[in-house]
Order: structure tokens, then sequence, then C-alpha cells
């Protein structure tokens, strides 16, 4: 209930927003229809990086952080990957990548590319998983996910920058 309660103030407030900045102070009576779309901001990812592996293809935006960085840097290379349950974990992360990273607390989606501080692995979610201290955003799978999950057991997979294919 609370919830629906604070959509709804959300709307009312882009709402009056919307027809501040349209009219101005006190020309709220226009004669056209505004229209207000509300949509997810979608992050400015600082790098594009293709995956390629036997089941697919897959594209990944990095966020502008230090570990995403780094690890856009190497490219192109070949890494391994494991399907575990509800992830793929990145295999072979030096242990040092893990030490002196503070984590916030992520709640994950399905096709966010997560450092766990707690768990020492780099992984891409599989589902939506519940928020945990020790999480780092690194990017998220923005194409592909589907080849992605399907794949089973180790597998090996080649990544390159985008602007490279």
């Amino acid at each position: 209930m609370k919830g629906i309660a604070l959509l709804s103030g959300i709307i009312g407030a882009a709402v009056v927003v919307s027809a501040f900045c349209a009219f101005g102070p006190g020309r709220a009576d226009a004669t056209e229809e505004q229209v207000v779309v509300i949509a997810p901001v979608q992050p400015a990812y600082a790098r594009q990086i293709d995956v390629a592996f036997e089941g697919g293809r897959a594209r990944v935006g990095l966020l502008d952080k230090e570990a995403a960085m780094e690890f856009a840097e190497r490219q192109p290379l070949s890494i391994q990957l494991e399907r575990k349950p509800e992830r793929i974990v990145v295999a072979g992360v030096p242990d040092g990548v893990f030490q002196g990273t503070r984590g916030g607390v992520e709640a994950p989606v399905i096709g966010d590319v997560v450092l766990d501080v707690q768990a020492k692995e780099v992984y891409i979610c599989c589902r939506d998983m519940d928020a945990s201290d020790g999480r780092v955003l690194l990017g998220h799978v923005t194409s592909g996910i589907e080849p992605l999950s399907r794949m089973d057991g180790a597998f090996e997979a080649f990544a390159m920058a985008a602007e490279d294919l």
C-alpha cells in the first residue's frame, strides 16, 4: 500500500513539475494537453564489452568504476566462466581485486555484473537477488543474457571492446 502511495506521489510531483516547467508559474491554464512519461533511467556505461561464447554473444556495459575499468583495459582476453545456481562466475579473479574494496548494499537484478567482496567472486546474476553487504555493481549485460543463462557448467568466452567488432 505504501508503494502505491509513493508511486502516486512521484507521478503527481512529476506532473506538477512538468506543468511548472512547460507553462511557468501561474500559467497552468494551457490549451494543449501535456503528457508526462516516466521511464527508468539507463545508466551511462563507460565502456561496452562484447563477449562471444559457444552458445552465442552478449554485450556488457561496464560502469565507470576502478574494477570495471581495470577489467576493460585487459581486452581482448579469454575468460573462463562457470554456470552456477543463480549466477555465472568469472573464474580466476585474483584475490587482490577484493582487498580494500568496500561494497555497498546492492540488490542485483538479472544481468547485473557484480563484484562480491564477501564471496570473493565476480559474477553475472541469472535472477534478481536480495540486497547484501559487500557487493559492487560493475555493469550490466545489455543484450544476450538469455543465451548466457542457458550455458551449463564451465565454458570459455572471449571478451573484447565493442568497437573492435
